[in-house]
């Protein structure tokens, strides 16, 4: 990659003004490239300090859910990523796997980490059928918060 190229993209870092977007507003349209990169953890950071990415982590009955909304770090497009991270088992006495405890000790005040997958709806020329996104992941530390009721 040229040293003048924006991270994951072929694109020299001058082609598109500070903010990211194209003169028209518009996100550039990135090729479909699966990306792992710590530069997209970290732009991600930036952005959920500067409240361009929200995100939230929320317990309720010791299952752990999470929600990461706004635009991509790398496309640009706008994605809402859900996830549950607590498996319940057994139908009876309804264990759960997950919780919210790490390594035995209860955590609530650590920031919770959740891995990210782009799944915009955005164009992203070479991206195999049925796969949605720029295919970046990344990764966001939120706190996590006891739900009421």
């Amino acid at each position: 990659m040229a040293d003048d190229a924006r991270p994951g993209s072929s694109q020299p870092a001058d082609s598109q003004p500070a903010d990211g977007q194209p003169a028209d507003g518009q996100p550039a349209e990135e090729p479909f490239q699966e990306l792992l990169g710590y530069e997209w953890t970290e732009k991600a950071y930036h952005m959920l300090m500067r409240g361009e990415l929200n995100g939230e982590v929320i317990s309720r009955e010791k299952i752990i859910r999470s929600r990461v909304w706004g635009p991509c770090p790398r496309c640009g497009h706008d994605l809402d990523d859900r996830q549950t991270h607590t498996a319940v088992i057994g139908i009876m006495g309804a264990e759960t796997r997950g919780g919210t405890t790490r390594g035995g000790v209860d955590d609530e005040e650590a920031p919770f980490e959740v891995d990210v997958s782009c799944g915009c709806d955005g164009p992203h020329s070479g991206a195999p059928e049925g796969k949605t996104g720029c295919g970046v992941s990344f990764r966001v530390a939120l706190p996590l918060h006891p739900a009421d009721g």
